[in-house]
């Protein structure tokens, strides 16, 4: 596989994308304003985690469906230089078809789906943490943006 290689090729460089966290992905509790400042910056952390994970999944799912997309084009292809006869463009179509059928023509459109599938999965949960992520981060700027923060900086240019 590509991204296999790609992996390999980054780490060399010394270039890793984030571990899987040890963790379950957390639920965003109903009223977070309930929460206490630490409980709160530690549910950011393991959310900002998650995030960071999901994106190179995402990154890797993205090269696998693409290699899969250059399988199902090349088995095409050599199906179709299999199945040509010469003839008119009505022929075409019936050739077409034929490629359509042929086993590991259909097997490599299955696993590209299936990738594809995954990918829309995947990319659907990273959605959903980054949301949350941005949900935790919008209280933690909410919390220490105040009235006394605003106070400190403006007191900070009185002349």
């Amino acid at each position: 596989m590509i991204s296999k290689e790609v992996l390999d090729s980054l780490n060399k460089l010394g270039i890793a994308l984030a571990a899987k966290p040890n963790f379950p992905i957390p639920s965003l509790p109903r009223d977070i304003s309930d929460m206490d400042d630490e409980g709160l910056m530690d549910l950011f952390v393991q959310f900002t985690s998650w995030s960071d994970y999901l994106s190179g999944a995402r990154a890797i799912a993205v090269i696998n469906e693409r290699e899969a997309e250059r399988l199902v084009t090349n088995r095409e292809a050599d199906e179709f230089l299999n199945q040509w006869k010469g003839g008119s463009a009505d022929r075409i179509a019936l050739v077409k078809a034929k490629v359509a059928s042929e086993p590991e023509v259909a097997d490599a459109k299955y696993d590209l789906d299936t990738k594809y599938a995954f990918r829309k999965l995947l990319e659907t949960r990273a959605d959903d943490v980054e949301r949350n992520s941005q949900v935790v981060s919008r209280e933690l700027t909410r919390r220490t943006s105040g009235i006394s923060g605003i106070r400190s900086r403006k007191d900070s240019f009185r002349i």
